[in-house]
């Protein structure tokens, strides 16, 4: 069935009220077909699990001889550390570009020490600080339940107050700190230093990111953004879905997910607009998924790689993590493609009869009348607007400036500058580059104003403070702050800013560790062994949907601080593509709804995404996760340590 928004053959656009009585016609899918294929998959993961450990963890492997011996060696290199004693003047004077320069320092300069309490002190936004044996039971409770309250309202913003997402998070952070500091005065709880669980590079990198967008998008009509848009485009359905899922994976390998989504969520949602689809979470989920799926194959991906490369004990090279990567990361993305077309085979596939002829027309380019009859009105439609659209068939100097700004930018990621500085610096010199240009080369907009009846107005005279007229030269002057500027989202500054002082205070009381504890049993010590890393993969995807990915790796990083480089591997693709689990898992999932509802669109919702998201992650994982423990090539031992030698 063809799209409901769709005129054959010209390029109405149907009303508010059109649109409303065609989607309350639409038959809406069962309980059953809604929720069937997330409820199996729920029911599969659980039953291999029980196969594999015993309902009770009775299969669960003592350790090896290998796995008591590195047990060993990590208790004593731990209390090597904890024996120390702490010269703060030594290490000021040692700078923190020695820390960071070098992780081989000499006996006198703590070459001894693990993970490392220096290391800790330099990064200490990045490290957790156990602290849970200060709460009282009475504190660790509340806490738990304030968090999980706010959690409630972030995945459904639209059940109490129309607040919205930044304004439930930015509140929910106020709420911690303020309860934090009655738990510390009852004597129920420790301090609380909001300031230093509030991850500053995430938020940099996102405005920098931002302001990037921004000026790509706004500098020119016609110019490298609309290229890039035009050459998502096609009259097919699937094909256009697959463009998006295919640059997605590509783009956020290459740069990152967060920056990918930003710089297309807009572009998606303006071609399903152009299309007239009715639907257009396929498309949203295919950028998405595929963002956070792509994501995975590089250290440079997401924060969470970029974390777990910062705080491995062992060194892992940027080949390395791509070695291990390539084929999970392919066979989750296959997965992701075709439970997407498969699920959403109405909207991607119109006219078709079944999934059979679906994939018969994938692979043979056969089209269904609907399909023949979208793709003639598209081509009416492009030879109808020739006259209206602006020739961008050749580039511009301003579009090649932008693609070497643009190249130098994947460049400096590549090499491994600071993803902050320059993402920001890219941003600045756009900024710059826009408005020279709007100042000195761009038409002076017409500030004339005209009556009902189309007759001018005399200019209207401006005063300043002191009564004096303001000059026309002086009027026309406009600033970036006062345009492009302003479309900076600063709410979804506002929601990472509250999301992080909830996850940090919550992580205070230790009842995530403990839930890992305690879910683990047996397989702590053996979590990325075979039977136990199926069941260690269950676990990481529900701490970051309930936690978030990057606070699971701090985490994880406390915990495990001799973490071999292959158990850092199942860390990362697991925690990777957990975040299409939910869409409060990711970032990237964040970013898609949140700049989609700026345009209007606000199809992508959670309870729309958990119904494809639990499936589609699911076996994305263990699929993954099977192929990763089959071949990988990363050390299962601590090289610094000793292990691999013994």
């Amino acid at each position: 069935m063809s799209s409901p928004l769709y005129v054959d053959g010209g390029d109405v656009e149907c009303s508010r009220q059109e649109v409303s009585e065609i989607r309350q016609t639409t038959t809406k899918p069962s309980f059953l077909r809604k929720w069937g294929p997330a409820l199996v998959a729920i029911a599969g993961v659980l039953a291999v699990n029980a196969l594999l450990l015993g309902p009770t963890g009775s299969k669960i492997p003592s350790l090896n001889s290998r796995q008591l011996s590195a047990q060993n060696v990590r208790e004593e290199r731990t209390q090597a550390v904890l024996d120390m004693e702490w010269d703060h003047e030594a290490d000021l004077k040692r700078g923190l570009s020695n820390m960071r320069n070098s992780r081989n320092l000499s006996e006198s300069d703590g070459g001894v020490m693990e993970y490392t309490r220096r290391r800790h002190r330099y990064l200490g936004e990045y490290v957790h600080v156990d602290v849970s044996d200060q709460f009282s039971l009475f504190g660790k409770l509340s806490i738990s339940l304030i968090y999980f309250a706010f959690w409630v309202f972030l995945m459904f913003p639209n059940w109490f107050l129309p607040i919205g997402r930044p304004g439930i998070a930015l509140g929910g952070g106020l709420c911690m700190v303020v309860f934090r500091y009655i738990l510390l005065l009852t004597g129920q709880g420790p301090a609380f230093d909001a300031a230093k669980v509030i991850i500053l590079e995430p938020l940099f990198l996102l405005f920098g990111l931002m302001l990037t967008t921004i000026y790509l998008e706004k500098m020119e009509r016609g110019g490298l953004f609309d290229k890039l848009r035009d050459s998502l485009d096609d009259p097919v359905n699937w094909k256009r879905s697959a463009k998006i899922m295919a640059m997605s994976t590509i783009g956020s390998a290459a740069v990152m997910n967060d920056s990918v989504v930003l710089i297309f969520s807009g572009v998606v949602v303006d071609l399903c607009v152009r299309h007239k689809v009715a639907n257009s979470l396929p498309y949203l989920l295919s950028l998405a998924t595929t963002a956070n799926t792509g994501s995975a194959l590089t250290m440079t991906g997401n924060p969470q790689n970029i974390l777990i490369v910062s705080l491995a004990y062992d060194d892992i090279s940027w080949t390395e993590f791509l070695s291990n990567m390539v084929l999970p990361v392919t066979a989750a993305s296959i997965i992701n493609a075709v439970m997407l077309f498969c699920y959403y085979s109405g909207e991607l596939f119109p006219g078709s009869s079944g999934l059979l002829e679906c994939f018969g027309i994938v692979f043979s380019g056969n089209r269904t009348p609907e399909m023949l009859a979208q793709e003639h009105a598209y081509h009416a439609r492009n030879v109808t607007s020739q006259d209206d659209v602006v020739d961008s068939s050749g580039w511009t100097v301003w579009s090649k400036i932008q693609i070497v700004i643009v190249a130098i930018f994947l460049v400096c990621f590549a090499v491994g500058l600071d993803v902050c500085v320059t993402s920001i610096c890219a941003g600045a010199v756009l900024m710059v580059l826009a408005a020279w240009k709007r100042q000195h080369y761009d038409p002076k907009p017409e500030l004339v104003e005209y009556d009902a009846e189309g007759n001018a107005l005399p200019p209207k005279k401006m005063y300043d403070m002191d009564g004096n007229e303001i000059e026309p030269e002086e009027e026309e002057l406009v600033t970036e702050s006062e345009t492009t500027l302003t479309e900076v989202d600063y709410g979804l500054l506002m929601l990472f800013i509250g999301q992080f002082i909830l996850i940090g205070s919550f992580d205070d009381t230790g009842v995530p560790q403990a839930f890992f504890s305690a879910a683990m049993g047996g397989c702590a010590e053996q979590m990325t062994s075979v039977p136990c890393v199926y069941w260690f993969v269950l676990v990481i995807t529900i701490l970051s949907n309930v936690a978030s990915n990057v606070p699971v790796v701090q985490m994880l990083a406390a915990t495990f601080p001799y973490a071999t480089p292959y158990d850092w591997m199942q860390v990362s693709f697991s925690a990777t593509i957990a975040g299409n689990l939910t869409m409060l898992g990711s970032a990237a999932n964040m970013i898609v709804a949140f700049q989609a509802a700026k345009v209007g669109d606000r199809t992508f919702t959670s309870e729309r995404h958990a119904p494809f998201g639990i499936p589609s992650t699911i076996l994305s994982l263990y699929a993954g996760t099977f192929l990763l423990s089959m071949v990988h090539f990363s050390p299962e031992c601590s090289v610094k340590l000793g292990e691999c030698d013994e």
